[in-house]
């Protein structure tokens, strides 16, 4: 079976202890940590989280993940780029005190292609550096949003991993099979999340209420012998009228998993 997690994004309200203390008390191997500021909530951990509170964390674990989302990581303007690489580079360093060995990133908004490959190059330097695997994210609407546009992000930066979230290349691209195919060799860390739509027009949905065939999907992880985590990043409930609370979407969340990859494993 693939390893569980559940991102923090979700659990408005909540510390970020007592936040890991719920998804894990739900039957999750794992939970991925929230350091990106999103429209509805505050992260959940950052840069100023002090040591002693990411040793306490450490002991709730184990993490899949930290998401250190910034909008400007590959900004051309070079002041704001380099505090956003800042940024990231000291979550980098603080990631093994969580235990974490996976960290995240997005192009960003407005992003200068040259300027993201800067950003990328020197935060696979420092994840290097303190033993951790350094992913990007393709996201909808931004400069690398297509299973190509991450393949020349991976060759120009050695040592990159990708973390593959099929919401954003169903959006664009409408075949989440060939994108694994073609990148799941690079994946070091899954979302599970829904999506309807085409760039112009689209959202983030509820399990199984759009348009990516999840069965489909784990079948072809499994044949590109995937075995990070897979994460479920709860965003419905912003972006489409999902009305259900914390403990409906922890439970239904990993029942869907188990049912998706049970059908996968019977071919």
């Amino acid at each position: 079976m693939f390893r569980t997690s559940f991102h923090t994004g979700f659990m408005v309200g909540y510390s970020a202890s007592d936040a890991v203390r719920i998804i894990r008390d739900h039957g999750y191997d794992a939970v991925e940590l929230n350091a990106e500021t999103l429209p509805w909530a505050q992260a959940h951990i950052g840069p100023e989280t002090s040591a002693s509170e990411r040793g306490e964390l450490a002991k709730l674990g184990p993490f899949a993940a930290i998401s250190a989302h910034n909008s400007d990581f590959g900004l051309k303007d070079e002041a704001r780029r380099l505090a956003a690489v800042d940024w990231t580079l000291k979550l980098i360093e603080q990631a093994p005190d969580y235990g974490v060995s996976t960290v995240h990133v997005i192009p960003g908004n407005d992003a200068e292609l040259e300027s993201l490959y800067a950003s990328l190059s020197a935060a696979v330097e420092a994840a290097e550096k303190h033993g951790v695997t350094l992913g990007l994210e393709p996201i909808v609407g931004q400069r690398i949003g297509t299973t190509s546009g991450t393949i020349d992000a991976l060759k120009r930066v050695p040592g990159l991993r990708v973390n593959f979230d099929p919401s954003h290349l169903q959006i664009m691209e409408h075949d989440i099979p060939g994108a694994i195919r073609t990148l799941g060799d690079h994946a070091c860390h899954v979302h599970i999340k829904d999506a309807i739509g085409v760039p112009d027009k689209w959202a983030f949905v509820k399990l199984g209420a759009g348009d990516i065939d999840f069965v489909d999907m784990f079948r072809v992880l499994k044949e590109k012998s995937f075995n990070g985590y897979v994460s479920v990043e709860h965003e419905s409930h912003y972006f489409s009228d999902d009305k259900r609370g914390v403990e409906q979407v922890l439970a239904e969340s990993l029942a869907f998993i188990r049912a998706a990859e049970k059908q996968a494993e019977a071919g």
